[in-house]
């Protein structure tokens, strides 16, 4: 059995859009008569990873797709722990770069020594799957945290942008709390693990929108946003704002819920983030799939791009905390690219006038969904980069 690996950053966007993005770049090989692949995922979280790639399936791909494709996804335990430690996690940025610093190679090394042989995956069912990792034929990275020298691998930026421009970008800030010595230490790295690239996807919008002087890669191409559009949904509900957790976003500190209960509206979020919440605070649960519904008004979400597409995508506002000293830069530049193209609003002091702001924006997002799908021919980010994908392992006979 032939196979795609899979490799991706932390939380649990990114590999919900690599796996997604995998099926993908399966679905199209079986519409060009070629066979599908199985997809090699590592188990990071396990006390989660698992349940959120069934909704997110369900929701994105299709509510069957686990039905008839049971063995196709196959998770990889021993990557997962592997990859783990490479992982950022917490707020501390500088502390996350120490860290990638100081364990990067050793993991590198056992992570490709593992890659190298053989090794038993389970299916989604708990089905126990021996392969032989010689038969991964590519790989699909989302901001991928390692190299691991397989053949044919793509990357995608997921709006984020390349992880070394993020750091060198990043020396030239003085809004960014960073130690300039240890980006300097981790910059190889990161420059590693863009090696061996065959295409890097970037996405529009994205994280350096702002700057219209960027020029691409030689091996970069730009593509609309790394998701698939959300399906409508009319399930009957009181007007609100929908809540985006991710783990790392600041939100919860905010004075958002009083703000939006004053305005006499309800805050929604995924059933599994409630427990994560103020318990003072009343929110009701509601499934990310049912969030592109016409009586949720505004997105509040810590400004990845993934919710920031989830937002103009469904012609909703979009809201999100101020950027921290000690958050991802990658926050600070999607600031400024939010506020440049007018997709969303900063919350400064004030989350009334932010929400207000995000309501009046949400007006103009069909205008600019518009003009993505003329340059693109299509608003979906992630069939776009699978056909590229696709098309360029055909060059090579594959």
């Amino acid at each position: 059995m032939n196979l795609i690996n899979t490799t991706f950053a932390h939380g649990n966007g990114p590999y919900s859009r690599c796996v997604e993005w995998a099926i993908e770049v399966n679905n199209v090989r079986e519409e060009r008569g070629l066979g599908r692949l199985g997809i090699i995922v590592p188990l990071i979280y396990p006390d989660r990873q698992r349940e959120i790639l069934k909704i997110e399936i369900a929701s994105n791909v299709a509510q069957d797709f686990l039905d008839k494709h049971p063995d196709e996804i196959l998770f990889d335990e021993v990557q997962g722990i592997l990859l783990s430690q490479l992982m950022f996690s917490g707020s501390n940025y500088s502390e996350n770069l120490t860290k990638l610093h100081q364990k990067y190679y050793d993991i590198e090394s056992k992570i490709q020594k593992h890659l190298s042989g053989t090794g038993k995956l389970k299916t989604f069912t708990g089905k126990s799957v021996k392969v032989d990792f010689k038969q991964i034929i590519l790989q699909l990275g989302l901001n991928n945290r390692v190299q691991t020298n397989l053949p044919s691998q793509f990357y995608s930026t997921a709006g984020a942008g390349p992880f070394d421009e993020i750091l060198e970008k990043s020396n030239e800030e003085n809004e960014i709390k960073i130690d300039r010595m240890l980006i300097e230490k981790v910059l190889p790295i990161a420059k590693r693990m863009m090696e061996n690239q065959e295409i890097i996807f970037s996405n529009y919008p994205g994280v350096f929108s702002y700057d219209n002087a960027r020029k691409l890669r030689q091996n970069e191409m730009l593509t609309p946003p790394f998701i698939h559009p959300r399906k409508k949904d009319n399930t009957k509900i009181a007007k609100g704002v929908y809540l985006i957790v991710t783990g790392i976003d600041g939100i919860r500190q905010s004075n958002f819920y009083n703000a939006v209960k004053g305005l006499g509206m309800k805050i929604y979020t995924q059933p599994h983030s409630i427990k994560d919440l103020p318990k003072e605070i009343e929110v009701m649960p509601l499934e990310l799939d049912k969030i592109n519904n016409p009586n949720i008004l505004v997105i509040y979400a810590r400004s990845g791009w993934s919710s920031v597409w989830t937002a103009h995508l469904t012609g909703k506002g979009f809201m999100t905390p101020k950027f921290l000293a000690e958050d991802d830069p990658e926050i600070f530049f999607n600031e400024k690219s939010i506020l440049k193209l007018h997709i969303g609003a900063v919350v400064n002091h004030d989350v009334i006038a932010a929400l207000d702001e995000a309501l009046k924006l949400s007006k103009k997002t069909f205008g600019f969904n518009r003009m993505i799908l003329e340059k693109y021919g299509t608003l979906d980010g992630i069939r776009f980069a699978a056909e590229k994908v696709v098309d360029a392992l055909a060059k090579k006979g594959i």
